[in-house]
């Protein structure tokens, strides 16, 4: 090459490319932090009496001027609430036999004579995506330090 050049020696970014790529090939970590923040945000639902997109549950017989609240007598439901990682996919959810119910609403009961209305606990919304887009970035931030 004639007049002047520089030349950059492309091992040292190489290097680090290879080791972030290989960060990021074990995602346990990651889908952990994601389900752990998608459980927290699942939990904080049973406080405000809200679904994922924000609407307001329709309060029970229990809770409707009587001191109690919508799906927290005793919290076992609330309290139920797990995530099932895998490097590939997080999963959230509870194996009590009411959740259901509860989530999607229907008619249960002796004869299913009472109607439940759906109050979603479960889902996922618009700050959940934020927290973890932040969350991945974070992730691949860290894998390509150098």
């Amino acid at each position: 090459m004639a007049g002047a050049s520089v030349t950059m020696d492309m091992r040292g970014l190489l290097s680090a490319l290879d080791e972030g790529l290989r960060h990021m090939g074990g995602t346990d970590e990651l889908t952990a932090a994601i389900g752990e923040q998608l459980v927290s945000s699942t939990i904080e639902r049973f406080e405000d009496g809200k679904g994922p997109e924000g609407e307001a549950w329709k309060p029970s017989q229990r809770a409707d001027g009587k001191g109690g609240r919508t799906l927290l007598d005793k919290g076992r439901l609330r309290s139920s609430i797990v995530y099932e990682a895998t490097p590939q996919r997080v999963v959230v959810g509870t194996n009590v036999v009411y959740a259901a119910i509860h989530q999607f609403g229907g008619q249960a009961g002796r004869g299913h004579k009472v109607c439940i209305p759906a109050r979603p606990y479960l889902g996922i919304n618009e700050e959940d995506i934020a927290e973890i887009r932040a969350t991945m970035a974070d992730f691949v931030a860290a894998g390509f330090k150098i």
